[in-house]
C-alpha cells in the first residue's frame, strides 16, 4: 500500500506543474487564469464485491496535491457492520479522519446534500461504483453538484495482432470482467488465428477461476472477440466505443497511438492491472459507457477550477469605453454599453 501511495503521489506532484497561472500582459492591463482548489471533496469507495482501497488512494492523493482542505469518505459496511480494515488503513495513510459507513445511492446523496450536524455538502464527489452509484452521481450532477467522471461498470477493449501473447490478452480481459457481472471485455483481433488463440485462453483461464468470480457471469454476457479487416477498422471501432481501458497489444502501437481519440486510459503493450494498483502512477478512476468521448480520467485538475482575473488600468478603461459600448449596443445590451461609458465620464486619462 505504501508503494502504491508513493507512486501515485509522485505523479500527482508532477501534475501540479500544469496548475501554474497563465498570464497575458498588455498595454494598460493584465489577464490571468488561476487554478483554485475546491474546499471539500467526498470520496466514494466501493466495498460490496471487493473493498477497493486503491480507489481511495486514486481520489484522495490528487485532491490533497491540488490543495483540497477537507476530505470525507463513504464506503459500504461489511456484514459485521464495520468498514473494511484496508479502506480504513488507506484513509489513515492519507490523513482522512471522516469515514462514513454508507453505501450506494444514499452515500452519493449524503455527500451531495450533507447530513445535518454530521457531514457538510462537498464540492466534488469522486470515486467509482456500480450502475446505481453512477446513476446517483449523474443525478446530482444535473443539480449542479460536480462529479469526477461517469464511472459505472468496468470495461476493457484490447486490440491484438499476431505479436500479442494470447494468454496476456485473455488474462487482461478477465481482470476487468471480474469487477462485476455487467463488466465488458472485448478483443479486436487482426486475424482469425489470434482470435482463436485468445478464445482458447479465455476459456481455459476462466475455467481456472473460482465459480464465485464475477467473470463467470460477465464474460458470457459482455465478453466479445471480433476480427477487424485492418488496423484502421480497429482504431475506428475503438474511437466509436470510447472504452474505459484500451490496450494496444500490437507491434506498431506507437504508430496507432496518435490515432486514438477516445479512451479513458491507453495501455501500450502493458497490463491494465498495473495501473489499477498505482504501479504506473496513473489513475484508475476513468469514464465508462462511452463517456470517454468527452471526459478524461481523474487528475489533480479534477479537484479545482480555473478562475479568470482581469486587471485594466483606469486610463485603459477610458480608452476602451467607446469600443465596448459600441459592441454592447450591437448585441442590444444598453446597460452594458452605459456601464462601459461610465468609465469615460469626467475621467482624466493617466499619462
Amino acid at each position: 500500500m505504501l508503494e502504491m501511495k508513493n507512486r501515485i503521489s509522485s505523479f500527482a506532484r508532477l501534475q501540479k506543474q500544469s496548475l501554474k497561472p497563465v498570464v497575458q500582459t498588455s498595454t494598460g492591463g493584465k489577464t490571468s487564469l488561476i487554478f483554485k482548489p475546491v474546499k471539500r471533496v467526498g470520496i466514494y469507495v466501493p466495498a460490496g464485491r471487493a473493498p477497493l482501497f486503491s480507489s481511495l488512494f486514486m481520489a484522495a492523493i490528487p485532491a490533497i496535491e491540488a490543495g483540497v482542505q477537507e476530505l470525507a469518505v463513504c464506503t459500504p459496511p461489511g456484514k459485521d457492520g464495520c468498514a473494511d480494515k484496508f479502506v480504513l488503513a488507506a484513509a489513515q495513510m492519507c490523513g482522512i479522519k471522516k469515514v462514513f459507513r454508507i453505501g450506494g445511492a444514499q452515500a452519493i446523496a449524503s455527500m451531495a446534500f450533507g447530513l445535518e450536524g454530521i457531514l457538510e455538502p462537498v464540492d466534488v464527489i469522486c470515486g467509482p461504483g456500480n450502475a446505481y452509484v453512477n446513476a446517483a452521481k449523474m443525478a446530482v450532477a444535473g443539480m449542479g453538484i460536480r462529479i469526477d467522471v461517469p464511472a459505472g461498470p468496468s470495461e476493457v477493449l484490447v486490440i491484438a495482432d499476431e505479436t500479442a501473447d494470447a494468454a496476456f490478452v485473455a488474462s487482461d480481459m478477465l481482470a476487468q470482467a471480474e469487477h462485476g457481472e455487467d463488466s465488458a471485455a472485448i478483443c479486436i483481433c487482426a486475424s482469425s488465428e489470434i482470435a482463436r488463440q485468445v478464445a482458447n485462453q479465455l476459456e481455459s483461464q476462466l475455467s481456472a477461476l473460482p465459480q464465485s468470480n464475477a467473470a463467470w457471469k460477465s464474460i458470457p454476457k459482455w465478453g466479445r472477440i471480433w476480427i477487424a479487416k485492418d488496423a484502421q477498422e480497429a482504431i475506428n471501432a475503438a474511437n466509436t466505443v470510447a472504452v474505459e481501458h484500451l490496450e494496444l497489444m500490437v507491434m506498431d502501437a506507437g504508430k496507432l497511438l496518435p490515432q486514438i481519440r477516445n479512451a479513458g486510459a491507453i495501455f501500450v503493450r502493458t497490463a491494465e492491472a498495473f495501473c489499477d494498483y498505482g504501479m504506473s502512477g496513473g489513475n484508475h478512476i476513468l469514464p465508462t459507457g462511452a463517456a470517454a468521448r468527452s471526459w478524461g480520467g481523474v487528475s489533480v485538475q479534477t479537484f479545482g477550477k480555473w478562475v479568470y482575473v482581469d486587471e485594466i488600468s483606469e486610463a485603459e478603461q477610458v480608452r476602451l469605453a467607446k469600443k465596448t459600448a459600441l459592441l454592447a449596443r450591437m448585441e442590444g445590451l444598453e446597460a452594458h454599453a452605459r456601464a462601459a461609458e461610465q468609465r469615460s465620464k469626467e475621467k482624466r486619462v493617466e499619462k
